[in-house]
């Protein structure tokens, strides 16, 4: 273990460090940016509410919602308390080698849940609308992929709370799925659009 963690720093430096000075560090302290991504949030919603009936876009939204509600539960009061490993950035040993570009929560680390949250959303987004376009799924997790390694370049998570993250929430997303499967089987053909 102590071989994964020391390997887990110095991914964490490295890629914290390997940046500074460009313009992609600026594009990775925006992006983590919640606000950000409201109009998109708001065009998938307008989607939704376009391409299926009153009654069929109610489940959709009711089953997004509900599964970034399970990811966000899971992974910031059941995982990050259960695990308690203090963020980088409030590890005193690193201030000298750590450059911290955001805010440092007051929560634990491990699991990120901006990684978890936001593959958890890409996954939902496969399972509503990857089957018929195959782009969704490619576009999704890439910009799942981006926001977390923003977290990791900001100094306030380790690779292995973005991974883990990752894996939970796309883990959760589809056990949701399949317990939420009844409803949601006739959903995933639009009725116009």
């Amino acid at each position: 273990m102590d071989v994964i963690l020391t390997w887990d720093l110095q991914l964490l430096l490295g890629f914290n460090q390997a940046l500074e000075g460009t313009i992609i560090e600026d594009f990775l302290i925006l992006i983590r940016n919640k606000y950000i991504w409201l109009p998109l949030y708001l065009a998938i919603i307008t989607y939704v509410f376009s391409a299926y009936d009153l009654h069929k876009a109610s489940y959709v939204i009711l089953f997004i919602v509900t599964a970034i509600s399970i990811t966000d539960i899971v992974s910031s009061r059941i995982v990050k308390n259960s695990v308690e490993r203090q963020r980088p950035c409030r590890e005193v040993q690193l201030q000298d080698q750590l450059e911290v570009r955001a805010y440092c929560g007051r929560s634990y680390s491990f699991t990120s849940s901006h990684a978890t949250n936001h593959f958890g959303l890409a996954m939902v987004m496969v399972m509503l609308f990857g089957r018929r376009r195959r782009w969704v799924g490619v576009a999704f997790f890439s910009w799942a992929a981006l926001i977390s390694l923003a977290q990791v370049y900001v100094g306030v998570h380790y690779p292995l709370d973005v991974l883990g993250g990752a894996c939970l929430g796309v883990a959760l997303v589809r056990i949701w799925g399949k317990i939420y499967s009844p409803w949601l089987s006739d959903i995933t053909s639009p009725t116009s659009a």
